[in-house]
């Protein structure tokens, strides 16, 4: 019974150990500024308070400046024991969205309300437990921006290079008692690709620079991630034809199914491809090839208010591409004159933006949309960083049937342990009910990568059910104790 009223333990009361930012020096803007000491890279940052997030905790926003690049980031200290907590990093995916998705309405420690004029208290953040930090990247994205001139990321590991010095500077000049603190990186979406990508690199850079700041990457949680395209669309075909993601009829009708599984092999043999030859052309004409023959017959009847919700097959779009609400209310928040006047960003940034299309054109014109993460996440898993993937059911465009599949067949040395296993149900309690009840189902391996070491890496693949991409904002309970139990390296079943 402690296992299940953990998160609602941790966190019930906290102290802020709220951080004076003295060591650095101050700017014309009321910006308390921290230099690198051997390179230009600077981190600028206030102090916020209950007035424009209503946190419960300490918090911060400010600006990483990397020449013409300038990451954007939110930071909230954990409401439980900042002084001695984990660090954890959200990004949101896309490519192109901002983390302030995330942070306003599904794992924040405060949300924004209908009118758009607000925020009122999250009881389910992830900052309970956890000191909790999101970054608006690529450079691009949201409040994030790069000096006229300035190219913005195209792929994954490129913006992983900037997060990474990003990081290493957050913890060994600003709040450097992080510097020794657990690390684990989260994200959803496109973050299969993002988290994969950062962690390698900085596991990479650890190996490489021992006397540089070390981040203590541990592990990494993943949800309805983006980590292989390729599985991801032969998915469409069981999430829409089947009664397998929890509903009571299929989506799609025999015609259409039929339709998506005769195009399906020709569409897995392109994507090998591209996946063997990752040139931008040739990855370009696969998607081609798998959006019209599957993914497009789902897809081009959503994104437009009252269409197909390609991020939850049981409900209808509500808003413009994103389907749901609360991004329009997030709009209307971050461009209001309270939020700048505490922010203040640079002159030459005239509007807030949920989505990208800079940093989603850019992607699309490499191949990092249609290639897969496998080498990072066996990576990581070799070196002793945990990878959870957990999924919303519900969810279409990076659904439970191709995560599951990808999981299965991902080559590292638990590949025949885990691909063994079938799914079992678990158990959270229900802050509705106050029962204990299963909302869906996992399965987990650990394995000793190398005999060479008595470290055990940790692989699993959670399912929640009635819920879809956005899984903490149909589910916060569940997503949160969800989350502490990956963090605090506790079990499921």
């Amino acid at each position: 019974m402690l296992l299940l009223s953990l998160t609602g333990l941790i966190g019930l009361s906290y102290a802020s150990s709220q951080q004076v930012l003295s060591s650095g020096t101050t700017d014309s803007n009321g910006f308390s500024v921290f230099q690198h000491k051997h390179s230009d890279h600077s981190i600028r940052i206030r102090q916020q308070d209950e007035s424009i997030c209503a946190a419960g905790s300490a918090q911060y926003t400010g600006w990483l400046d990397i020449g013409s690049k300038h990451l954007f980031f939110w930071y909230f200290e954990s409401q439980n024991d900042p002084d001695n907590d984990p660090l954890t990093l959200w990004m949101t995916g896309g490519p192109g969205g901002s983390s302030m998705i995330g942070l306003f309405e599904e794992t924040g420690p405060c949300f924004v309300n209908e009118f758009g004029n607000g925020t009122y208290h999250n009881p389910w953040g992830w900052s309970r437990n956890s000191s909790v930090i999101y970054v608006d990247q690529p450079v691009g994205v949201g409040f994030s921006y790069v000096d006229e001139g300035a190219e913005i990321p195209g792929d994954s590991p490129t913006a992983a290079i900037d997060m990474h010095r990003f990081l290493q500077l957050f913890v060994s000049e600003v709040f450097p008692q992080h510097l020794n603190h657990p690390f684990h990186l989260s994200g959803e979406s496109y973050a299969g690709k993002y988290v994969p990508a950062l962690g390698t690199e900085i596991v990479k850079h650890n190996k490489l620079y021992p006397n540089e700041p070390q981040i203590q990457l541990r592990t990494c949680l993943v949800g309805d991630g983006y980590m292989s395209p390729k599985d991801s669309t032969f998915g469409y075909w069981e999430t829409l034809c089947t009664t397998n993601p929890g509903v009571a009829e299929p989506v799609f009708n025999k015609t259409r199914c039929d339709i998506m599984a005769a195009n399906m092999p020709r569409c897995m043999e392109v994507l090998d491809t591209c996946i063997r030859h990752p040139d931008p052309a040739i990855c370009k004409a696969a998607s081609k090839v798998c959006y019209d023959g599957i993914i497009g017959w789902y897809d081009n009847e959503s994104a437009y208010a009252g269409g197909r919700n390609r991020f939850d097959i049981t409900r209808p779009c509500e808003y413009d591409d994103i389907c749901y609400i609360q991004a329009a209310w997030i709009d209307d928040y971050l461009n209001s004159k309270p939020i700048w006047d505490a922010l203040s960003p640079p002159e030459h940034i005239k509007k807030f933006n949920v989505i990208s299309d800079a940093v989603s054109n850019a992607f699309e014109q490499t191949s990092d949309l249609v290639t897969s993460t496998d080498y990072q996440v066996a990576y990581l898993l070799q070196n002793h960083v945990n990878y959870m993937a957990y999924q919303g059911n519900l969810d279409l465009a990076c659904n439970t049937a191709g995560n599951l599949r990808w999981a299965n067949s991902l080559v590292w040395k638990g590949q025949a342990e885990f691909s063994s296993k079938s799914l079992q149900p678990w158990k959270s309690v229900v802050s509705a009910t106050g029962n204990n009840e299963t909302v869906g189902t996992m399965k987990e391996v650990r394995v000793r990568t190398s005999d060479a070491s008595e470290k055990e890496s940790r692989f699993a693949i959670v399912t929640v059910d009635n819920a879809g991409h956005f899984m903490p904002q149909d589910r916060p309970d569940v997503a949160l104790d969800l989350m502490t139990r990956w963090i605090y390296d506790l079990p499921f079943i």
